[in-house]
């Protein structure tokens, strides 16, 4: 955190942990750290690769987490395959189809790789011709393609450039002790408060783990550790 910037150091930091701790629960939590770190030294090979391991991780309520911020990225990967599709088919047509679906049908581009059908959630890409806002006439020169889940993270470029864990911005408040013997965290969310079990939620924030001195959450593209309220 002091230092966010010195990738190299921190990958080797993250290395030494796993190392040590070949047990730790949050090894998934490191690994990410580590993903990171080495994408932003440039070497996105390697970061995916660490991101596609966690979508192999045995069932429990933080790996099921570290799956969802997993497949985030592996769906940023995925995205970039489509795009380059799109520019092949661009290329025999001088403008982007109507529907995905038109780039495997092209009888010009049998031989070319098939773009991914699914972003890494099992939903269909969200493809629409867009245009130009202040030129009419070509609606076919411009196009939006995205995750449903991420939405405008859906780019590459853009998940990457963000300044790490900065789209988190929910508050714990206290802990409350559920039936079963089980926990939950009071999040403040700025506008409105809303509680999580330990395990992925339904929108962009996944309680991780309950620790007796911090708590881990996520969303679809950083780990977050905070103090436990």
């Amino acid at each position: 955190m002091s230092a966010p910037g010195d990738h190299d150091v921190l990958i080797k930091a993250c290395q030494a942990f796993a190392a040590a701790h070949s047990g730790d629960p949050l090894l998934p939590v490191v690994r990410g750290f580590e993903a990171w770190h080495t994408l932003q030294a440039g070497s996105p090979q390697e970061a995916f690769a660490l991101w596609e391991s966690d979508l192999k991780l045995p069932a429990s309520p933080l790996n099921e987490c570290a799956k969802r911020l997993a497949c985030g990225w592996m769906s940023r990967a995925d995205r970039e395959k489509v795009v380059a599709s799109l520019q092949a088919y661009y290329r025999k047509e001088v403008a982007y189809p109507k529907s995905l679906e038109q780039i495997a049908a092209h009888p010009r581009l049998k031989n070319e790789p098939k773009p991914p059908e699914k972003d890494r959630f099992g939903n269909p890409w969200s493809y629409t011709l867009t245009g130009f806002e202040k030129t009419k006439g070509f609606p076919d020169q411009k196009y939006s393609l995205k995750s449903s889940v991420l939405g405008d993270l859906s780019d590459l470029q853009s998940a990457a450039s963000l300044a790490y864990a900065s789209k988190i911005t929910a508050v714990p408040q206290r802990v409350i002790t559920m039936p079963n013997n089980t926990s939950a965290v009071s999040f403040n969310l700025g506008k409105s408060v809303s509680m999580s079990m330990v395990g992925p939620g339904q929108g962009d924030l996944h309680l991780a783990f309950i620790g007796a001195k911090f708590i881990v959450v996520c969303d679809h593209t950083h780990w977050k550790i905070l103090p436990r309220p």
